[in-house]
């Protein structure tokens, strides 16, 4: 049970006195909530699209339309991945050909196989 006062001004409640150990329990209830409320849970229906529809979709390349779909900016994946952001838009650009080394980076922080990301639109 809660334990609270109010204090009234010209008749109209205009503050509500709680404990201090139950403030912070409300407040860290409210924080959660906004952050619950802020993310997005993913669907449990959501399929992951194929490289080939991603590519389709996008008109892009395939490590493009897993970065896009993993809601993720170039910065970020070259961070993940310990690339250059210049050497992601290169490859997604189709400037330069990834190597299998690099490919398997890719794959992991993109969380696809590294299949997923040679596939090419016909």
């Amino acid at each position: 049970m809660l334990n609270y006062q109010v204090i009234t001004s010209r008749g109209k409640p205009r503050f509500a006195v709680v404990e201090y150990h139950a403030f912070m329990k409300l407040l860290e209830q409210v924080e959660n909530r906004k952050r619950n409320m802020a993310v997005p849970k993913p669907s449990r229906l959501r399929k992951e699209p194929s490289a080939r529809e991603l590519t389709r979709l996008m008109r892009s390349s395939p490590i493009r339309g897993w970065r896009l779909f993993r809601n993720m900016t170039q910065s970020e994946l070259a961070d993940k991945t310990g690339l250059k952001q210049t050497h992601v838009s290169l490859m997604e650009a189709n400037k330069i050909k990834p190597r299998k080394n690099t490919l398997s980076k890719l794959a992991e922080a993109l969380s696809c196989d590294i299949d997923d990301l040679t596939s090419r639109h016909s």
